[in-house]
């Protein structure tokens, strides 16, 4: 029996006319060519009311169909829902498909060859047809033409019309539509014009061409570009670069892997000692082809240590098909941020508003800058960096305010309603770029120790400010002073620009002082004030938490019995560097530190203006360091600057934790930026806010008491020293100017310490023997004996030369010898020449102590 054969079937080449004939009656199955067809019949036969109709509801279909196009939904699914560009691609790769067949069919029959024939042709076309790499060249020319193309036409289409995408998603644009709907509107035109047949046939034939096209080209919506690797291959490429053994996290696995168009999400699922997120972003990307920002790993709160959430993105964004206007598609595509999110986008009065979550590993809310995220987003205009203003909510999320019309730009004006003292010991002394008041501390209460007025224990706080001329340092001043007259302080202060700073404050100040010298009895008498203070404190009674009364009172209690007193330097680095080396600089700095050190639970204050934003301008002795201690406590306000470096200045603990911008000398409308400052109350964030304005402050200041220490304060200071005498006497000086207070000052100084030398009366508290009274001159000797300085100055004078000479003669000691020899040479009385002594000047005729 013969062995069971399969039946081949005969194998041939389809006939090139068969095939062509086949896709010809393809073709003829599109409901879309009869439609179109059908249309153009009807538009070229038809008349009158028929006509008509036929125009109105192609028009109604072409405007229905305009409108279900220009928004999402399933109907993008309809015929003639591509892409322009798809239709060009693949009408071009027809007509290149059909110059390949022709071409094929005449190179592969040697009949039409002039050979062939038998026809002798004499030019080009005979050693182009006889070439031997003709095919190859052919394709070669024919390919090249067809990319040339391409190119040009898909530049010039992208550049007509650059929004145009890919997404069945997205939404049309007018322009789309009319070139898929045109037609029905332009068909039924045709009927009221008279056309030869040729014309009707024409426009049957366009009609039918454009509904052949609409419903087979390209195919309806456009559909999902499928993954080219599928999820077993992203399991295989972890296994083999990140859970081998020396893989960065060995034995671990991917879980819940899902894998969609443009992202892989999936579980790390750590097997090891190791955490899960502490795989690096560098090396999923080597493992999955992708650049580091399109990996995300993080690791969620309710997630333990073993496990983190990984994220990839698979294919980047077009030009095209990036919205730029959507925020949260732009960050995610150009994060500069590993791991960062942008959430909840707002849009605001003055301009957009976001929040950016950052990782929990990683970078922080510190690194966060206005550069990075004005590059990332692509704000376009060169301040676009200053339009953002950003602010730290917590360990994790930034706010950040894109403001195109700086709200502080109009100016604040002055409320005095505001600048009255709430029950925190706030005031507000403006706005801040959120809106918000801008607060100012100028008492801290405790309400758990009170003074028998039922009143809390206040502490002043101190205050420092920085900017540069014309910054508006005043105008923030001007507003405390007036604060502080309202709500019943003192204020001392001392001006370093000669008086120029505050001319119009001279009779609404208690005490104002415009010479370096002054500012330096100003600190003195405040220091004065605050030892009589403390000792009338400590006879004071006082309520502890729980309603005890207890003796000796060792805090302030506003108004029980003293006022608060704030006193000011204006200028204090021209104060300390115009001349280091003068007089009063160490003694300023002694007073300063002192009132900053010791005054704060008298009730005193200190407030400090300079220029050059850094502290170790005003040196480095022990009273220098105590000042910026000191200022480090309470309010600080930083104004503009000449330098760009405001954030870094030696604020010590209160250097800001997060980067400030420069403050621009103009806004965007062009109008001066005096008062706008960044201010912080014991806070590490700076918030950038405006300060009250009014052309005429110290008017409005009058309307108010002017508060003034008590005689019995003002008594203990001059009892202290001709400080407190310059607070009495301070209204006979008030109009002198810098030069003629500061010789005012000193004259009084200078008297008032001679008249206290004369009423000085030494007293010894050891006294000497009584000489008896029949005692001679001659025998004093004997009752005081020579000093051994005038023993040595003698021997010197005699002719003993050295230490060791000087002692044999004084019959003293070597060390008596060597420290009396000292003294002399200190006092000029001796001069050591190559080791020998010499007498330079005779001794007093008064013993000089030994």
């Amino acid at each position: 029996m013969a062995a069971p054969t399969i039946a081949k079937p005969p194998t041939c080449e389809e006939d090139p006319q068969h095939s062509r004939t086949r896709a010809l009656a393809e073709q003829m199955h599109n409901p879309g060519l009869y439609a179109g067809a059908g249309l153009g019949l009807a538009s070229t036969t038809l008349t009158g009311d028929p006509l008509l109709l036929t125009a109105l509801g192609s028009t109604s279909l072409a405007a229905g169909w305009t409108a279900l196009g220009m928004h999402p939904g399933p109907w993008r699914w309809l015929p003639g829902h591509g892409e322009p560009w798809q239709w060009l691609c693949r009408a071009g790769n027809s007509s290149y498909r059909r110059s390949v067949r022709r071409m094929r069919t005449r190179l592969a029959t040697p009949a039409n060859t002039p050979a062939a024939t038998g026809l002798f042709v004499v030019g080009v076309c005979d050693g182009w047809r006889s070439h031997p790499h003709r095919p190859a060249l052919a394709r070669s020319a024919n390919i090249a033409g067809h990319r040339v193309r391409c190119t040009l036409l898909n530049q010039a289409w992208q550049h007509a019309l650059p929004n145009w995408g890919t997404a069945w998603w997205r939404r049309y644009s007018l322009g789309e539509m009319a070139l898929r709907t045109s037609p029905l509107l332009a068909l039924p035109a045709v009927g009221a014009i008279s056309l030869p047949w040729w014309g009707s046939m024409l426009a049957v034939s366009a009609g039918a061409g454009w509904g052949a096209r609409m419903w087979r080209l390209p195919d309806p919506g456009v559909q999902a570009v499928e993954a080219p690797k599928g999820a077993d291959w992203y399991r295989a490429r972890w296994t083999e670069w990140i859970a081998c053994e020396r893989g960065p996290l060995p034995e671990s696995k991917l879980a819940s892997l899902e894998l969609d168009d443009d992202k892989l999400t999936a579980v790390i699922v750590s097997t090891t000692a190791k955490a899960a997120d502490s795989i690096e972003q560098n090396a999923v990307s080597i493992a999955f082809d992708v650049p580091p920002r399109a990996v995300n790993i993080y690791r969620p709160d309710d997630m333990p240590a073993n496990r983190a959430k990984l994220t990839v993105r698979l294919r980047a964004l077009t030009p095209a098909e990036l919205d730029e206007s959507d925020l949260q598609a732009v960050w995610d595509e150009y994060n500069p941020y590993a791991g960062s999110k942008l959430i909840t986008p707002a849009t605001t009065e003055f301009g957009r508003s976001f929040q950016i979550e950052m990782p929990r590993k990683g970078v922080g809310v510190k690194d966060v800058t206005a550069d990075a995220i004005a590059q990332a987003l692509g704000l376009a205009g060169e301040d676009a960096t200053a339009r953002l203003h950003l602010r730290v909510l917590d360990a994790l999320h930034v706010e950040v305010n894109e403001m195109t019309r700086n709200p502080l730009q109009g100016g604040v004006a002055l409320d005095l309603d505001a600048l009255t003292m709430d029950e925190h010991g706030y005031i507000t002394v403006g706005k801040d770029i959120y809106g918000t008041p801008a607060r100012w501390r100028l008492l801290k209460y405790d309400p758990k120790r009170r003074g028998l007025s039922g009143q809390p224990s206040a502490s002043p706080q101190h205050s420092f400010g920085s900017g540069t001329t014309g910054a508006g340092k005043t105008s923030l001043e001007e507003d405390l002073q007036i604060a502080q007259r309202k709500n019943g302080f003192i204020s001392w202060l001392a001006d370093g620009k000669g008086g120029a700073g505050y001319a119009s404050w001279f009779h609404d100040l208690d005490w104002l002082v415009k010479s370096f010298f002054g500012a330096t009895l100003m600190g003195q008498a405040a220091t004065a004030v605050s030892d009589y203070r403390y000792a009338e404190q400590m006879k004071l009674q006082w309520l502890d938490e729980e309603g005890y009364t207890e003796n000796g009172r060792s805090f302030f209690v506003a108004g029980d019995p003293f006022k608060p007193l704030a006193v000011t330097w204006d200028e204090f680095n021209e104060m300390i560097l115009k001349d280091p080396r003068a007089p009063h600089v160490q003694p300023l700095l002694s007073a300063v530190s002192s009132v900053g050190r010791l005054s704060r639970a008298a009730g005193i204050s200190a407030r400090i203006w300079v220029q050059i934003p850094n502290l170790d301008a005003i040196g480095s002795n022990a009273s220098a360091n105590a000042i910026r201690d000191m200022l480090q406590s309470g309010n600080i306000a930083l104004f503009r600057t000449a330098r760009s470096d405001v954030d870094i200045m030696s604020l010590g603990s209160r250097t800001p934790e997060f980067r400030l911008a420069p403050l621009p000398e103009r806004f965007p409308d062009g109008s001066a930026t005096e008062g706008l400052f960044y201010i912080a109350d014991g806070k590490a964030q700076y918030t950038a806010s405006r300060a009250m304005f009014h052309s005429n402050p110290a008017r409005i200041s009058r309307q108010f008491p002017l508060h003034a220490i008590s005689q019995e304060e003002a008594d203990a200071a001059c009892q202290a020293g001709p400080a407190g005498l310059a607070y009495l006497r301070r209204d006979e000086y008030r109009h002198l100017d810098a030069g003629d207070e500061d010789a005012f000052l000193r004259e009084l100084v200078a008297k008032t310490s001679e008249q206290n030398a004369k009423h000085t009366q030494t007293i010894d508290l050891a006294p000497g023997p009584t000489p008896a009274d029949d005692a001679d001159d001659d025998d004093l000797d004997d009752i005081v004996p020579p000093s051994r300085s005038e023993l040595v100055w003698h021997a010197v004078h005699d002719g003993a030369r050295r230490n060791k000479q000087i002692a044999e003669v004084t019959d003293l000691k070597p060390t008596n010898v060597a420290n009396a020899t000292a003294r002399l040479e200190r006092l000029g009385k001796l001069e050591k020449i190559q080791q020998d002594w010499h007498t330079t000047e005779p001794l007093d005729t008064e013993p000089i102590s030994a």
